[in-house]
């Protein structure tokens, strides 16, 4: 908890000092929100509205990916937006917390701590490729490796992604155990800094399998990767909202990631993966499959990072 106190604190004070030199206004507790487009004499006028999204990327290459969601949110919107990109979740949830973040796309297991110290709300989660709501956790090996299920992970080395990761670290830990594998049987667990960095860890050899999230699994198979097993069907990372902010601008923010239905997807091949198939609406109540893992799980973060979500 320490760790993740002086993280917060580390990237907030290098936002701040970013965010402390603009004049834009911002949206605030009472805002005039959700004016008409036809009210607003010009784009200037329009209050920012600040998303954030755990990317460990060069954040001037995150926005430029970021960008026709920007632009769909500004054209739907009587709003400015703004891609806020930060390398770690612990911060996401701090700019959350101090409202310098109105909104971000949080994992999982982030949204379950967010949530339950925060109170933020979730809108929508992402569809995947065939439409629906949900992501998997996939154990990915080399396609020559001789591994052909969970149980031949006995003895062999294994990376994970971060700890707060779901889909890659909470998600592969309790397939396991349903498989009857104990991770003190394994050859040895090694956690990365994300699932690009276990992936690339499997292609190179220097882990015989990793775990990473589906969409991770399947863009790294045309590089030599196979798939050793998939998890059952987990609810989608939520795009939530930070707790007071004024009514109608989640509304607003909701409906126009709402209008990114399914069936426009052709006309989206270069936005990000994650977001690109659309969303449909989310609730709290989604996330409990989650929620139990976590109070389950003898090797949760229930017992190291989140405390009781």
């Amino acid at each position: 908890m320490n760790n993740r106190r002086r993280l917060k604190s580390l990237g907030l004070s290098l936002l701040s000092a970013i965010l402390s030199a603009s004049c834009e206004p911002a949206i605030g507790e009472d805002a005039p929100a959700g004016r008409p487009l036809k009210s607003i004499s010009t784009f200037a006028d329009r209050p920012v509205v600040e998303l954030a999204f755990t990317d460990r990327r060069d954040p001037l290459v995150a926005g430029k990916f970021r960008k026709p969601l920007v632009d769909h949110l500004t054209w739907r919107t009587p709003y400015r937006f703004r891609v806020l990109s930060v390398p770690q979740s612990e911060t996401t949830i701090g700019m959350l917390e101090q409202r310098l973040a109105d909104a971000a796309l949080l994992s999982v297991v982030s949204y379950l701590e967010a949530h339950r110290q925060l109170g933020v709300v979730p809108l929508v989660r992402p569809l995947n490729r065939d439409g629906e709501p949900v992501s998997y956790g996939v154990f990915v090996v080399q396609e020559e490796s001789p591994l052909r299920e969970l149980g031949d992970l006995e003895g062999r080395s294994l990376a994970l992604g971060s700890f707060h990761s779901t889909l890659s670290n909470l998600i592969p830990r309790h397939e396991l155990i349903r498989a009857g594998v104990k991770p003190e049987n394994l050859g040895t667990i090694e956690h990365l800094q994300d699932d690009e960095a276990v992936a690339d860890a499997v292609v190179e050899g220097r882990v015989d399998a990793g775990a990473v999230e589906d969409l991770v699994a399947h863009r790294f198979e045309e590089k030599g990767l196979r798939i050793l097993h998939i998890s059952d069907p987990v609810p989608s990372s939520p795009f939530v909202v930070r707790q007071k902010l004024p009514q109608a601008v989640a509304e607003a923010l909701r409906d126009a990631l709402l209008e990114l239905d399914f069936e426009g997807v052709d006309g989206r091949q270069h936005w990000e993966e994650d977001i690109r198939f659309g969303f449909a609406p989310a609730t709290d109540a989604d996330y409990d499959p989650v929620r139990n893992i976590l109070r389950s799980s003898p090797t949760g973060c229930t017992r190291t990072c989140h405390g009781n979500p």
